[in-house]
């Protein structure tokens, strides 16, 4: 039964569910211009969905081994892709004068998919720890503390990695260490 509970917290907080809801989470907060967060929440959306075909595509005609994509040597072309859509979604970002936040939050992850494919070509990491981390730390500097308790999503999405047996204990920690520092050199950079 925990097993199913930990593939549940698994799937729902995936880095890709993570992402979906972090854009009007930050700009509706920060704007309350309801309009305008629905909008680039939208744009946002349709960005994450095309990726996620391009995952669920490669799945079903069996070029990535799963949605996690564990094959280590199936990661490039994914890597690849979310690169170049990344740098898409910045250029429309930049013609159509999106709010500054989603220029950080968009350069903290094409870094944190360079870096993290980096890593992992010598130590797994959890990608699934390291966004739910980024994710609270992203919602806690641009709002405040009383966004504290997001952290408490950590350790649960952690214990479903090891639980589910994807990941060590030492490769959620990684994940977490990882997104953490990941997140205040960005912003140092763009000092949010």
């Amino acid at each position: 039964m925990s097993k199913v509970i930990a593939k549940i917290i698994s799937t729902v907080l995936n880095p890709l569910v993570i992402l979906s809801v972090l854009p009007f989470l930050l700009l509706y907060r920060s704007s309350s211009n309801f309009q305008m967060s629905i909008f680039w929440e939208t744009i946002s959306l349709i960005f994450l969905g095309i990726f996620s075909a391009f995952v669920l595509g490669g799945v079903y005609l069996g070029y990535f081994s799963d949605l996690d994509i564990s094959n280590r040597k199936q990661r490039i072309s994914l890597l690849s892709f979310a690169l170049l859509l990344s740098a898409v979604y910045i250029g429309f970002l930049y013609f159509f004068n999106a709010p500054k936040i989603l220029f950080v939050v968009t350069f903290g992850l094409m870094l944190g998919l360079w870096a993290a494919e980096i890593i992992n070509k010598k130590f797994k990491l959890s990608i699934h720890v390291a966004a739910i981390t980024g994710f609270a730390s992203f919602l806690v500097l641009a709002h405040g503390f009383q966004y504290i308790g997001a952290y408490l999503l950590v350790p649960l999405v952690a214990w479903a990695r090891i639980k589910t047996r994807n990941h060590s204990l030492y490769q959620t920690i990684a994940g977490a260490v990882f997104s953490l520092l990941l997140t205040l050199v960005i912003y140092i950079i763009f000092k949010m």
